[in-house]
């Protein structure tokens, strides 16, 4: 089958065109962060996806973004629309997430900060986040 068929057939023979990933993300997978757009990330929470995306830490930059750029997507994390998911690490300290799940990102380098962070993780409180780890945190 040529390639122009094959898209033809998954497409429904260009009636129903399936939309790019990014077209099926929805921010409605409570209790945990969503993205909305072209980024597949940083969907999920700590009881969906098998603890995937903005439940869980990385050991590398699966991503392969800078993280003092910063790395954002727009994401409904928040009470309020339009807040973002940053791409960030610990660098080289172990962390360990606030009971509260608040921290500061400086320069691209998340510390927990308990009660006075301006972004939050949904990794589970209490879990060690290794050095060199990376992670989503939100805007709260």
């Amino acid at each position: 089958m040529s390639a122009g068929n094959a898209c033809a057939m998954i497409g429904l023979a260009n009636t129903n065109k399936i939309p790019m990933i990014g077209g099926y993300l929805q921010g409605t997978n409570p209790p945990g962060p969503g993205a909305n757009g072209p980024h597949i990330g940083v969907i999920g929470s700590v009881t969906g996806n098998n603890g995937l995306n903005g439940g869980s830490y990385w050991s590398s930059n699966v991503q392969g973004e800078d993280v003092t750029g910063p790395y954002t997507v727009p994401a409904d994390s928040g009470a309020a629309t339009g807040k973002l998911a940053h791409w960030v690490w610990n660098s080289a300290s172990a962390m360990t997430v606030a009971a509260d799940g608040l921290c500061s990102v400086t320069a691209g380098v998340v510390t927990a900060t308990p009660t006075t962070g301006l972004y939050k993780t949904f990794i589970t409180p209490g879990t060690v986040v290794p050095a060199g780890s990376y992670l989503w945190v939100f805007v709260v």
